[in-house]
C-alpha cells in the first residue's frame, strides 16, 4: 500500500505535520454526533421498510423477452469531436445488424455547435435539445423518456463501439432473468466492465477485475453495469425507477440502478464478446478534479445509506465512518476540505435519500450478503460452464421478508 507523506517543511511559525494531522483528526471527530444520528435514521428507516414489505410487498412482474429493437441514448455536451468519431461506427454496427432500431442524442445545452454539427453531419440521428445542462443522470433519463424500443442502450459520447457488438447483448437480453447487459470495455485505465465488489464492516470495495476466458458465446454477472455502455430491457429500468437524481449530476447512478436490480431479483451481465472502446473523457462544467472527488464521496455516502438493508452493515459503517475520514483527510490529493464539503453534501440530501430507501424497501427480495455472494457464486457457475439462467435457478432462494 502506497503511503502519502507531506514532504513540505512546515513554514515559520506553523504547525508541524504532527500538529496539522491532529487538528485535522479533532475537527473531523467533531462530526461523531452526526453519525450517530445518520445511523440511527437509517436503521429507523430500514426497521419502518421491513414493517412495508412484510405487509405490502411489491414484487416485479413476469416481463416477456424483449423485442431486439434497441434506442441508443447518448448525452452530449460540447462533444462535437467525440460524436464524429463514436457515431460513425455505431452507425454502421446498426446497418449491418438491420433491425428497427434508433439512434438519441441528447444535446445538454452545448455550445460548440454540437446540435447543428449532427443535425448537417448525422440527419438519421434524433436529436433532443436541452434548455439547459442537465448532466449525466438527469440528461440520460430525459433520453430514456424519449426513447420507443423495448432495449435502452446507454452510452457515454466518447465509447466507440467495435463491429458485432450488438448482437450479443440482444442474444443475452433474451432471458427473462436479466435486468440489462454491458459491454467489455477496452481502454488503458484498468476499466474493463467486469465489475465486482467485497463487502466489508467499514466499507464497499468497488473494483474492475480482468475479464475471464469464457468459452463462447457466454456471459459473466457483473456487481454493476459500466457506464460507458449498458443495454436495459426498458420495462424493468421503468419499473425500478430509473436513474437516480439523488447522484446528479454524476458519479454511483449506475452502480445504484444495478444493485436495486439485483435487490429486485433479476441480474447484470458482462458479455465479452460485445466490445467497446472508452476513452474517458469526462465533460463537467467548470468541474476540476477537486469538485469530482467530492461528487463520488459525496456519492458514496449516499449509495449506502440508500440500499445497504444489513443492520449490522449500516452499523459498521456508521462506527467507522470518522475513521475513514480521518485517514482520508490525510492524503495530500484529498484532504480535509474535500472530506467534509463531501459528507456535509451528502448530508444535504439525506432526507430524500431516506424517502427513496423507504419508497423502494417494499420491492427487495435479497440481502446484501446475498447480492454479493449471489454475484460470486453465479459467476463460478457460468465458469464452470453452466447457463446463467440454470445457475440462477440453482442459486440460493432470496428471502421475501426480512432481507437483513
Amino acid at each position: 500500500m502506497r503511503t502519502w507523506e507531506n514532504a513540505e517543511p512546515p513554514l515559520k511559525g506553523d504547525a508541524g505535520p504532527g500538529q496539522r494531522q491532529g487538528k485535522t483528526a479533532f475537527l473531523l471527530l467533531l462530526l461523531i454526533p452526526l453519525d450517530c444520528v445518520i445511523t440511527a435514521a437509517v436503521m429507523c428507516t430500514e426497521l419502518l421498510g421491513r414493517l412495508c414489505r412484510r405487509f405490502a410487498p411489491r414484487k416485479p412482474p413476469q416481463f416477456p423477452p424483449p423485442r431486439p429493437e434497441c434506442s441508443f441514448v447518448i448525452v452530449a455536451w460540447n462533444s462535437q469531436s467525440l460524436l464524429a468519431e463514436s457515431l460513425p461506427p455505431l452507425l454502421q454496427a446498426i446497418r449491418q445488424q438491420g433491425g428497427k432500431h434508433e439512434v438519441i442524442v441528447l444535446d445538454n445545452h452545448s455550445t460548440d455547435g454540437t446540435d447543428e454539427y449532427i443535425q448537417r453531419r448525422f440527419p438519421e440521428v434524433r436529436l433532443v435539445r436541452t434548455p439547459a445542462n442537465l448532466y449525466f443522470g438527469a440528461g440520460n433519463r430525459a433520453g430514456v423518456q424519449a426513447a420507443t424500443r423495448d432495449i435502452v442502450v446507454m452510452m457515454n459520447s466518447d465509447t466507440v463501439v467495435r463491429p458485432g457488438f450488438l448482437e450479443p447483448l440482444l442474444q443475452a437480453l433474451e432471458d427473462p432473468a436479466v435486468f440489462g447487459v454491458s459491454s467489455q470495455v477496452c481502454g488503458i485505465d484498468g476499466e474493463t466492465g467486469y465489475t465486482q465488489g467485497e463487502l466489508h464492516t467499514s466499507h464497499i470495495e468497488w473494483r474492475h477485475d480482468s475479464v475471464p476466458q469464457l468459452k463462447r458465446p457466454q456471459t459473466c454477472p457483473v456487481l454493476w453495469l459500466h457506464r460507458a455502455m449498458f443495454a436495459v430491457d426498458r420495462r424493468k429500468y421503468l419499473w425500478l425507477g430509473g436513474l437516480d437524481s439523488l447522484y446528479d449530476p454524476v458519479f454511483f447512478e449506475d452502480v445504484d440502478l444495478s444493485y436495486r436490480a439485483w435487490k429486485a431479483g433479476w441480474t447484470c451481465l458482462l458479455v465479452p464478446d460485445s466490445r467497446v472502446d472508452h476513452h474517458h473523457s469526462l465533460s463537467v462544467p467548470d468541474a476540476g478534479k477537486s469538485f469530482l472527488h467530492i461528487l463520488a464521496r459525496r456519492n458514496q455516502y449516499i449509495f449506502s445509506w440508500k440500499n445497504l438493508n444489513d443492520l449490522r452493515l449500516i452499523a459498521g459503517q456508521g462506527l467507522h465512518a470518522s475513521g475513514i475520514r480521518i485517514r482520508r483527510a490525510r492524503i495530500p490529493a484529498i484532504g480535509m476540505g474535500r472530506e467534509i464539503r463531501s459528507f456535509l453534501g451528502a448530508i444535504e440530501r439525506l432526507p430524500r435519500v431516506l424517502a427513496r430507501r423507504l419508497a423502494m424497501s417494499r420491492s427487495v427480495t435479497c440481502a446484501d450478503r446475498q447480492v454479493f455472494s449471489m454475484a460470486e457464486q453465479l459467476d463460478a457457475a457460468v465458469l464452470g460452464g453452466i447457463a446463467p439462467g440454470d445457475a440462477i435457478a440453482k442459486a440460493p432462494a432470496r428471502l421475501a421478508g426480512d432481507p437483513s
